[in-house]
């Protein structure tokens, strides 16, 4: 069957780039099952040395840059 491309929903272009780390958020908690299988696809389409890092729960990451 050849590749389809469906309507998912808003998408954004990312411009990644060698060395990216991936944040991907969910709005509802999962299970460990579902965070092992969504890492792995996440590293399948990537590459297999993309870090991801993955939220659920409405949990958000930020960092700041200490000054020199």
């Amino acid at each position: 069957m050849e590749d389809q491309i469906r309507f998912v929903g808003d998408l954004q272009r990312l411009d990644v780039r060698p060395g990216d780390k991936f944040v991907l958020t969910c709005e509802r908690s999962v299970d460990e099952d579902t965070l092992l299988r969504l890492r792995d696809a996440l590293r399948d389409f990537l590459g297999e040395d993309a870090q991801v890092l993955i939220l659920d729960s409405g949990l958000k990451i930020g960092a700041v840059r200490a000054e020199d």
